[in-house]
């Protein structure tokens, strides 16, 4: 049963209802009413309050949580005895590498192959071999520049669905080095800061032709002005990509001319024409230090370490043959 309302001015059965009740009673109501709506315009307030409430920084909660899982995601190698590192070795020159893993982790040694692109600087193009290379999805496929014309097609990412790409998020290698930024930041910026992120302790430092661009990168942020927002509401913020291509290396013995021994297995040329193997030592000085040794010149392909013409296809950027890019890999 529902319950009655309390009466403005109670009065009992039988008796009479004065001017001065009537008049009395106009005046509760409209009062009442007033306050009423007063109050219903501070819940109307408190709702929109709690709407903001439900949005921090403009994320909702379903936002947050899956930006605070990619960070964990992103941490949780850092904390669970996983390292990935990069080294540029030279023969017989020992990198020791400070982990503090406390106890001797497994390590597993890829190589890091050389691959051709198109770089560009100031909106001057050229072909590199390179290890580490940004580009944005729609530069799967380059004309070479005008200085190298005999070169084909340079490939970025294949169109043959047998041919897995090798790509990354930049998006996530940002979040994996540290580099922070928001939607106010310029892309430029960003990119030098990931750079500088990348070859710091305890990875090596590349040599400068071996890490660059797209000429995407030119055009879209030749102005300082260019921000992650712009490129976020664009939506293309999600179509850049850093490529790298490690392969695992496979050791064989080598005879005293650095040539592989009798009993080895016939070689194989990888599908981007580099020669296994590449003989890299491994030691444990302790549970916190390890030490990785290049012991032989690596097998390059003449195409690659030579300057000049081969097959019809020019190369007037040699690489230095004599230093291995490795990436390792170490767990406990």
């Amino acid at each position: 049963m529902a319950t009655m309302p309390d009466a403005y001015i109670p009065h009992k059965p039988g008796d009479l209802i004065t001017a001065e009740d009537w008049n009395a009673m106009q005046g509760l109501i409209q009062n009442d009413i007033g306050s009423k709506i007063k109050t219903a315009i501070g819940d109307i307030k408190k709702v929109g309050q709690a709407g903001d409430a439900g949005t921090l920084g403009g994320k909702t909660p379903q936002d947050l949580e899956k930006s605070i899982l990619e960070k964990v995601f992103q941490e949780l190698p850092k904390r669970s005895g996983y390292r990935m590192i990069f080294k540029n070795l030279a023969v017989n020159e020992e990198k020791v590498i400070k982990h503090d893993l406390k106890a001797c982790p497994l390590v597993d040694v890829y190589q890091l192959d050389y691959f051709r692109v198109v770089c560009s600087e100031d909106e001057q193009r050229r072909d590199e071999w390179v290890n580490f290379y940004l580009y944005h999805s729609g530069e799967k496929r380059f004309k070479p520049p005008v200085s190298t014309s005999g070169v084909g097609t340079i490939v970025i990412e294949s169109s043959d669905a047998k041919n897995h790409p090798y790509k990354v998020s930049f998006a996530d290698m940002l979040s994996r080095y540290g580099v922070e930024y928001d939607d106010d930041s310029s892309l430029g910026d960003i990119v030098t800061d990931f750079w500088t992120a990348l070859f710091a302790d305890p990875n090596d430092r590349f040599d400068e032709d071996q890490y660059c661009h797209s000429p995407w990168f030119d055009r879209c942020c030749s102005s300082e002005e260019t921000s992650v927002g712009d490129l976020k509401k664009r939506g293309e913020w999600d179509d850049l990509w850093f490529q790298m291509r490690p392969v695992k290396t496979i050791n064989y013995p080598l005879d005293a001319g650095g040539q592989p021994a009798p009993a080895a297995p016939a070689l194989k040329t990888s599908p981007f024409g580099f020669q296994f193997p590449h003989n890299i030592l491994v030691n444990h000085f302790d549970f916190d230090t390890l030490g990785v040794r290049l012991l032989a010149d690596p097998m390059y392909p003449k195409a690659l370490t030579e300057k000049g013409t081969r097959n019809g296809d020019k190369n007037p950027n040699p690489i230095d043959g004599t230093h291995e890019k490795v990436m390792l890999l170490l767990k406990v």
